[in-house]
């Protein structure tokens, strides 16, 4: 079993949703938002893997297929629009249509961005392997940690690791901290000690995170807690109206508030 950031985070905001969707397995509520982002994620990538070369109809043409490809899975799945998440005023079907330009605009501004600021290039690992949708695959202290960083930027100034956030807010340093010590030890080279997450709204990255303090100790540290608490069968509900309203198990827990 292995453990990554996204399973420590959905620990932490509640353990007992965690048990819900990752060891019960319950169905999942879906959301226009998730297939908007993975198909961002998608075109990016081919931009990215085609040495910047594809047009911006080109990379919208991933994006478009991408979507509709993740939106036909989620509708086999949930064809009633009515057990969709709502995005405000917008139910599931409108939704689907409205995150669908939005995703266009994201790719777009992405291609900009980039077009825009040519020193920020795609770092090339020593074994040849570009810094785009990078897999690693960890052991600290026994426990595995597996998951993918978006892009390794190469700048003048050094590396940086970089997720790509195609929501309204990013997210902390934990998580850039956590693909920085992965680089690291996957590669052997000194860990990035800046991160930043690329924002799809308003097409730049954020100021800079430092993730110098999240050494591979102190990373360790986190995910044997969590291995721990796991093990332990400890599964405490921490229902909050903040927490709820976006939780995809919210259906299947009596604690919901």
């Amino acid at each position: 079993m292995h453990r990554s950031v996204s399973q420590y985070n959905l620990y932490t905001r509640c353990p007992y949703a965690y048990k819900l969707s990752k060891i019960d397995k319950v169905w999942q509520r879906p959301a226009a938002w998730l297939a908007q982002g993975s198909a961002v994620h998608e075109a990016a990538e081919a931009w990215e893997r085609s040495n910047r070369t594809l047009t911006l109809e080109q990379t919208q043409d991933v994006f478009k297929e991408s979507y509709t490809t993740h939106i036909d899975e989620a509708c086999s799945k949930a064809p009633n629009f009515e057990y969709w998440f709502k995005s405000g005023p917008y139910g599931g079907e409108l939704d689907i249509e409205r995150r669908f330009n939005i995703g266009l605009e994201q790719t777009e501004r992405y291609i900009r961005w980039y077009e825009n600021n040519p020193q920020e290039v795609i770092w090339i690992a020593p074994d040849g392997t570009p810094g785009i949708e990078l897999g690693f695959d960890i052991d600290l202290d026994g426990v595995a940690v597996r998951g993918f960083i978006d892009a390794v930027i190469n700048t003048a100034e050094g590396l940086i690791v970089r997720d790509n956030k195609t929501g309204n807010s990013p997210g902390d340093d934990f998580q850039l901290g956590v693909y920085g010590v992965a680089l690291g030890l996957t590669f052997g080279i000194d860990p990035p000690t800046v991160g930043d997450y690329w924002m799809g709204k308003s097409g730049k990255p954020t100021l800079p995170y430092p993730i110098g303090d999240w050494t591979a100790g102190k990373v360790t540290e986190r995910f044997q807690w969590l291995e721990g608490m796991i093990q332990d069968g400890r599964f405490e509900p921490s229902p909050e109206p903040s927490k709820c309203r976006f939780c995809d198990v919210s259906w299947a827990c009596q604690y919901q508030t």
